[in-house]
């Protein structure tokens, strides 16, 4: 028999490897997401129990217009990067779970929504950014309330979308017509 000091640090050792690994979606969807057209994407996000890194990104920019323009992952990556959606230190991997904080900091940086105080400092300082963002949209009525590293399913993501093009075709929200977050346009 192995004592019982050995068998804690085995399980110690086997939680650590099993436990620390990215959240990845299980099951892959029947049809390739990136055969599909617009409409046809957003019918098919509604499906989805939880959203992937490269469709939230894709689904986020369709605010911007159509998506043809950005075929890849890396290509979405690219022009969320230019327009500091998001940040190089987040790492984001595309068949990653996104998560309700990183969204959040997506729609801020696609839309001229107002920002509190709280929210400019910490994308300055980059400490809390995300979590801020979401505070932001659960103010304006984007989103509900939830923690910022919680995950999204499609039909969040739906409701997201559909009610950022609400604000910004009732003209309360204006579309980004530049990168940043920041709140102050160039």
């Amino acid at each position: 028999m192995s004592s019982p000091p050995a068998r804690i640090l085995f399980f110690t050792f086997v939680f650590a490897f099993t436990s620390c690994s990215r959240p990845q979606r299980q099951f892959q969807p029947s049809p390739d997401p990136h055969s599909l057209d617009d409409a046809t994407f957003l019918h098919y996000l509604q499906t989805l129990p939880v959203v992937t890194v490269d469709e939230g990104m894709r689904a986020v920019l369709l605010l911007q217009g159509t998506t043809g323009q950005w075929p890849t992952y890396e290509a979405r990556a690219g022009e969320l990067l230019h327009r500091k959606a998001v940040r190089p230190e987040w790492k984001l991997q595309a068949d990653e779970l996104i998560d309700k904080g990183t969204l959040a900091h997506m729609v801020l940086a696609l839309t001229n929504l107002p920002r509190s105080a709280n929210n400019r400092l910490a994308s300055w300082t980059r400490l809390g950014d995300r979590r801020y963002a979401l505070k932001t949209c659960v103010h304006e009525g984007l989103m509900p309330y939830a923690v910022d590293h919680e995950r999204v399913t499609g039909g969040e993501l739906l409701a997201l979308l559909a009610a950022a093009e609400r604000n910004v075709f009732a003209g309360e929200i204006a579309p980004s017509s530049g990168p940043g977050p920041s709140g102050s346009s160039p």
